[in-house]
């Protein structure tokens, strides 16, 4: 802890569920990202809700007391098709709000197309692209659980906007060659053959 704190503070990401809820502590180091730790909270599907939600809470509250997170990063809630299922992940995702509240922590809310656009340049990436530049971006040694990622992804995007600000904009503008790449997935294409030839030259 004395070690996060020592770095400029580390950031909690959170991608919210009822049933298993991502978590990650990530903390800047010079332009990039330090990864600290990482996983994700399986709750039992078959016991009530109210059991559910007490069991997460005990599993927050050891993760603010094991980790000197600064601040909180949070998927921002979606309209869902489903009241019932939008109403649960609402009492969830309210457990790390209110206890980065109490322990007088800013709260950081990013809509899933703004995180994906910070992670990989577009808002419609695939979970397969966010995963593996995660792993890039962090240097992990395997590819994250798709909900660990998430929460990984939620945490990078908030430092990344906080160093450098973007205003996106409302709209995609239609590319002229829809073959062209962008600047943005040109660079992570080119990270992910960065990547893929050093793990050649590892196994030769």
């Amino acid at each position: 802890m004395a070690d996060e704190a020592a770095n400029g503070g580390a950031v909690l990401g959170i991608d919210p569920g009822s049933r298993k809820m991502g978590w990650a502590v990530i903390a800047p180091r010079g332009t990039g990202v330090r990864h600290i730790a990482s996983g994700c909270i399986n709750l039992n599907v078959h016991a009530p809700l109210a059991e559910r939600l007490g069991a997460l809470l005990g599993e927050l509250q050891a993760l603010f007391a094991r980790h000197a997170v600064t601040e909180l990063a949070i998927e921002a809630a979606f309209v869902h098709d489903n009241p019932h299922t939008a109403l649960v992940l609402g009492q969830a995702r309210g457990l790390p709000i209110a206890l980065a509240a109490q322990r007088g922590l800013p709260v950081h809310e990013y809509p899933p197309a703004l995180v994906k656009r910070r992670i990989v340049g577009s808002g419609r990436a695939e979970k397969g692209q966010m995963r593996e530049m995660v792993r890039i971006l962090l240097s992990l040694p395997e590819l994250p659980g798709e909900d660990e990622a998430d929460a990984l992804a939620v945490a990078i995007a908030h430092l990344r906007g906080a160093v450098l600000p973007v205003t996106w904009p409302t709209a995609q503008p239609v590319q002229a060659d829809p073959l062209a790449l962008s600047p943005a997935r040109a660079h992570y294409l080119a990270l992910v053959q960065a990547s893929g030839a050093k793990r050649s030259r590892r196994s030769s």
